[in-house]
């Protein structure tokens, strides 16, 4: 359970989806309201599908590059760490943000918005950090499975949410959350990241 918790809070902490919430309802502004409901249901859907699709594939991607395990964990303990220090400011991270696209907002749903606006280079590779760092039995990263599908279940919840109640999601909502789950980012980088080190240089007890 607390394995769970801690890749629940690290994908929810780096999707931010109370940031993210403002930046959907400026892409879909121009749509009648079942549209926007489909829309944030199918930016949920997309975000799962690219978090569990690293996830899924990280590992033989590693593998192809002959990339260890414990050196990714230890990299992506770096990102994850680098990602909450620039939220520590009261601003999303630069390796989330892009420009948005003049496409058509239904496009732009899928990018830029699912990504890289949320599920981004940096979440992405907590995606696969998890999947190597709390592996599983079935071979299958289920808990990083797991882990994607309530990161893109609450998305969706905070955006139906932000639908009905815009005036909520203010600037200042936004700093204060960025913040905080910007601390616990910085945390969880470390706490991966120095596991990673450990286990590199063959240090763990026992």
């Amino acid at each position: 359970m607390n394995e769970f918790l801690q890749a629940f809070v690290s994908l929810l902490a780096i999707t931010n989806p109370i940031v993210a919430a403002p930046l959907f309802l400026g892409i879909v502004a121009g749509l009648p309201l079942d549209g926007k409901r489909r829309a944030a249901r199918h930016a949920g859907l997309a975000v799962f599908a690219i978090l569990a699709g690293a996830a899924l594939g990280g590992r033989y991607v590693l593998e192809l590059f002959g990339i260890s395990l414990d050196a990714f964990r230890t990299a992506g303990g770096l990102v994850i760490i680098l990602v909450g220090l620039e939220m520590l400011r009261g601003s999303p991270s630069m390796i989330q943000q892009d420009a948005a696209s003049p496409e058509d907002p239904r496009d732009r749903i899928f990018v830029p918005f699912a990504m890289p606006l949320v599920a981004g280079p940096g979440a992405i590779t907590t995606a696969i950090t998890l999947s190597v760092t709390y592996p599983s039995r079935l071979y299958l990263p289920v808990i990083a499975l797991i882990a994607a599908a309530g990161s893109a279940l609450v998305l969706w919840a905070t955006l139906h949410l932000a639908l009905s109640r815009q005036r909520l999601v203010t600037p200042r909502v936004e700093r204060i959350f960025t913040r905080f789950m910007g601390l616990i980012l910085v945390a969880i980088g470390f706490q991966i990241g120095m596991l990673g080190i450990r286990d590199f240089f063959g240090l763990g007890g026992g």
